[in-house]
């Protein structure tokens, strides 16, 4: 565990970061005071540029909170209907929240600090974001996700993106290099160049049974650097989707984080968590049989202790990890909020960035995000009950679309095989293709086959670091169950993949 205020991972912070100077023209240096100095405890400013609040056009906003995802618009036309008609006395998880009001009113001047008015939300902020909401995930990671060391904090991202792209500024250098799962989230490979670091892509196991990255693969390569990479820089660092992976669907146990983190300690690199989906955890598939389940609705406790799988910053305690948070998959991706967990070095690093680059997240998003948490959600707790809610939204429609690939005959004769996520919002369909197929040119006329058939997919070749190096693993395709409306829309669109690849291996694999 780190004591004291020297950070032990100096050396891998880089050096065009550590250079940058957090400096504003309104900042007076008052260190050398004068003997009998005394501050004014009540100044009025006539040096900052911020207009007062009395010329913000907007006097209050007032927004309607749903209790429920798609409150009763959502029919589960394959269980029990909706979540508004499971019976009221539910002991495990109070789905109506009626103690809470439908209405979140933002004033213009309010008394409650836990809050965010519009004096303090439509002003300039801090780089860090608003102290409520920085407290607000502070407070959520203690409770969730609580690191092995004690100068830990937050900063505010302008969503999970931007969050990527700091962590890699903090600590890349011209010509490091950083290990990346080798299907990943494409745009991270992007920013990683930006730095002008390189990504160099490490072996998945891209099956049913697997949790992710081949460890094996990994440990000899990192034992063997030398001779496998010859010219090239040490690993700086892993970037990793640990839980419900993208585009895969996979999931690393504890045990298996350990052993990794192990390999980081070993090897000397930080260790890049990002994890958007990690909170929707799904149990194991099971057919839909008419009725949702009460053991689907668990209370916060039963989720915190035997559902959500520990962050990597839990057995972290050298300041090793950095972890990147969002709120665009349990709130909404257009408020362009996340934020980034670290050692307080580290923050201070990337907040050195924001005063150069980004500022601060949008004000307003800021306000409306933290007024909703606290006065429909009151807190961490009640937000992780609407994070189950959602999660039983997820487990149903994750069940209904493999229910509908499992009893299809392209399962039935073996052509695919299935990956059940842990948590998230992907499936990994694997394609069974005869031994000494071309996979890229299968894989590029399926396609268009589903382009035909009326249904999008992701082929998981789009989302590798290197297609070369990755083209053995490559016949497989992400399927998203999010963005459909209703069971009758996964239903058919299940049916179309279904459809488009029995047409194709029954035209022997041509269009």
């Amino acid at each position: 565990m780190t004591t004291g205020d020297e950070y032990q991972l100096e050396h891998l912070i880089s050096k065009r970061a550590d250079a940058r100077e957090k400096i504003h023209f309104t900042t007076v240096d008052l260190t050398k005071q004068p003997k009998d100095f005394k501050p004014h405890d009540k100044p009025l400013h006539l040096s900052w540029g911020t207009p007062n609040d009395g010329f913000f056009p907007v006097n209050s906003i007032s927004v309607e909170i749903q209790d429920s995802p798609f409150e009763s618009s959502l029919n589960f036309h394959h269980t029990n209907n909706s979540l508004e008609q499971l019976p009221k006395d539910l002991k495990k998880l109070d789905l109506s929240l009626e103690k809470d009001k439908k209405s979140v009113n933002i004033v213009k001047r309010g008394e409650d600090k836990s809050l965010i008015d519009i004096r303090q939300g439509f002003q300039y902020s801090m780089h860090s974001g608003m102290d409520q909401l920085n407290q607000f995930c502070k407070d959520f990671i203690e409770r969730v996700h609580k690191p092995g060391y004690n100068e830990w904090t937050t900063t505010l991202s302008t969503g999970a993106g931007d969050g990527i792209l700091k962590t890699m500024d903090a600590i890349l250098n011209p010509g490091d290099v950083v290990l990346m799962e080798e299907f990943t989230f494409v745009p991270s490979l992007m920013m990683i160049r930006e730095c002008g670091a390189t990504g160099v892509p490490i072996k998945l196991s891209v099956n049913s049974h697997s949790e992710g990255i081949d460890l094996d693969y990994l440990t000899n390569l990192l034992e063997n650097w030398e001779t496998l990479k010859p010219g090239m820089n040490k690993p700086k660092a892993l970037y990793t989707i640990p839980t419900g992976q993208n585009p895969t669907g996979l999931t690393q146990s504890v045990e298996f984080r350990k052993k990794v983190y192990a390999l980081a300690e070993k090897y000397d690199f930080i260790i890049i968590e990002d994890d958007p989906y990690g909170y929707l955890t799904l149990p194991p598939f099971k057919k839909p049989d008419g009725v949702v389940k009460l053991d689907e609705f668990i209370t916060v406790e039963e989720y915190l202790k035997d559902h959500v799988t520990p962050s990597y910053l839990t057995i972290d305690t050298k300041g090793r990890v950095l972890r990147i948070e969002t709120f665009s998959k349990l709130f909404a991706p257009g408020l362009r909020i996340g934020f980034i967990v670290g050692h307080k070095r580290l923050i201070d690093v990337i907040l050195r960035y924001a005063a150069v680059v980004t500022k601060f997240p949008s004000g307003v998003a800021q306000t409306l995000l933290q007024n909703v948490l606290y006065q429909k959600f009151g807190g961490v707790d009640g937000w992780i009950e609407w994070i189950l809610k959602m999660r039983a939204v997820y487990i149903h429609k994750r069940n209904l679309l493999i229910n509908e690939l499992v009893k299809s005959t392209i399962y039935e004769k073996g052509l695919i095989d299935i990956i059940d996520p842990k948590a998230g919002m992907f499936i990994s369909v694997v394609l069974k293709f005869p031994e000494g197929t071309d996979v890229q040119e299968k894989i590029d006329l399926l396609n268009f086959k589903f382009a035909s058939f009326g249904v999008g997919v992701v082929p998981g070749l789009n989302m590798a670091v290197d297609k070369k190096f990755s083209i053995e693993r490559g016949s497989f395709f992400r399927l998203t169950f999010a963005p459909l409306n209703n069971d009758e829309e996964v239903v058919e669109a299940s049916k179309r993949f279904v459809d488009a690849v029995e047409d194709f291996f029954a035209k022997g694999l041509e269009y």
